[in-house]
């Protein structure tokens, strides 16, 4: 099968009808349904039953759709990368995107500091977990990323801004007063967890294990501040990283450091074919420097 052929295919399965499917295309109602007929040809078989006036997969087709939609999914990628390449680059502006914790904690503090130096600079701020947002910086609908270093990308390439330790946080009355607290300790205690899924999940629960440290999660968000606003609403305590407990001494938590001391890098990432101009290297330096001042 030819692209044009996955394209067509893939949107008359979403649509239903050839109508819809040009419309959707931007073609004509017989030029869908040409390519359509070129690709059963191609195959030797037909792809959809006409059944009350709706296009339905044939049982070939129905297994072939996960392959198409994959294939699909990267086309369009490929064209989102290419309308950015056209777009260029734009010196008086920088499009960050950062994972939701770092975007209301050290990029919106380093923006302010940034701004203040550079008030003809645009600044435009986006959050995204760090699994998509990667794909995203790959595709270039960012110039730069500051986000917890999470699975590593062949188009990506990091700066590390600092290492976050790893803090306990919970309300005073369940979490006692310390320089820190064992890992040991927690053996079959109730927390509320990030994420196994999320980077500081899957690095909590290699460290756990290396331990032989079981805990009982009850509760799992895949935001850390949600992590902290249950930690604030419940009798059970949370483990999140510095950055995203900023915000919970405010609310009158405890927040005590893990023993032995764990740490989540965060960094600045950049696609490796991405023009990065002076003013994107100064944001990341202000966002190195206020990691430095988290502790």
């Amino acid at each position: 099968m030819r692209l044009r052929h996955i394209e067509v295919v893939n949107a008359i399965r979403v649509t239903g009808t050839l109508k819809a499917a040009a419309a959707l295309l931007s073609l004509t109602q017989p030029a869908i349904t040409q390519i359509l007929q070129s690709a059963e040809r191609q195959l030797g078989y037909p792809l959809f039953d006409r059944v009350r006036g709706k296009l339905i997969p044939t049982k070939e087709a129905q297994l072939l759709f996960p392959e198409i939609l994959r294939l699909d999914e990267q086309l369009q990628a490929v064209q989102r990368l290419a309308e950015n390449l056209r777009g260029g680059t734009d010196d008086s502006s920088i499009r960050v995107l950062a994972a939701p914790a770092l975007a209301q904690t050290v990029v919106a503090d380093a923006a302010l500091v940034f701004q203040a130096k550079h008030p003809d600079v645009k600044l435009s701020i986006r959050s995204d977990y760090s699994a998509t947002a990667v794909a995203s910086i790959a595709l270039m609908e960012a110039d730069v990323g500051i986000l917890y270093h999470s699975v590593s990308h062949p188009a990506i390439k990091e700066i590390e801004l600092a290492a976050s330790r790893l803090v306990c946080v919970g309300h005073p009355s369940v979490l006692q007063d310390a320089q820190s607290i064992e890992l040991n300790a927690l053996e079959g205690r109730e927390i509320i967890g990030p994420d196994p899924a999320d980077p500081l999940g899957r690095l909590l629960a290699k460290r756990l294990e290396e331990l032989s440290v079981t805990v009982d999660v009850t509760i799992t968000a895949q935001s850390y501040h949600s992590l902290v606003a249950l930690a604030a609403r419940s009798k059970l305590i949370t483990i999140v990283d510095e950055a995203a407990a900023l915000s919970a001494r405010a609310q009158g938590l405890r927040v005590v450091p893990l023993s032995p001391a764990i740490a989540i890098p965060v960094v600045a990432s950049v696609a490796i074919n991405g023009e990065r101009s002076a003013l994107v290297e100064q944001f990341v330096k202000t966002c190195q420097e206020t990691m430095r001042l988290l502790r």
